[in-house]
């Protein structure tokens, strides 16, 4: 069986991940390794920061890749939050899914980031 246990997030800038992942989204960091490698505080499974050379180019939702999901309470109010930080948004407006709703966002590296809000 396997389980779980980490989830890496690379990133080609660790200033502006820290911005991104803790200014923006509310995580906060737990540990700073090195100046390539950080942790941030999350329930559950880890969750790193890693760097990387460059950016990542996916066509999102058409290539195969890894999304990282986060919950919200009102998937609208955080589509216009996200936009008013100048976060880019993929899905607007929100759309549903089996558990809910839910939008995408991508982050300064090219990461997708869905927003799940579970009705």
């Amino acid at each position: 069986m396997s389980n779980l246990c980490v989830l890496s997030i690379n990133v080609n800038d660790m200033d502006q991940a820290r911005r991104f992942y803790c200014d923006i989204l509310g995580f906060e960091i737990s540990r700073v390794y090195d100046e390539e490698i950080i942790s941030l505080k999350n329930e559950g499974i880890s969750l790193i920061l890693q760097k990387c050379e460059r950016r990542a180019d996916t066509d999102y939702p058409h290539e195969a890749q890894v999304i990282i999901g986060i919950e919200t309470a009102d998937v609208n109010a955080a589509i216009e939050a996200y936009k008013s930080q100048g976060v880019e948004v993929i899905i607007e407006p929100p759309k549903p899914c089996p558990p809910g709703l839910y939008s995408a966002i991508r982050d300064p590296f090219g990461n997708v980031i869905e927003l799940l809000e579970f009705t």
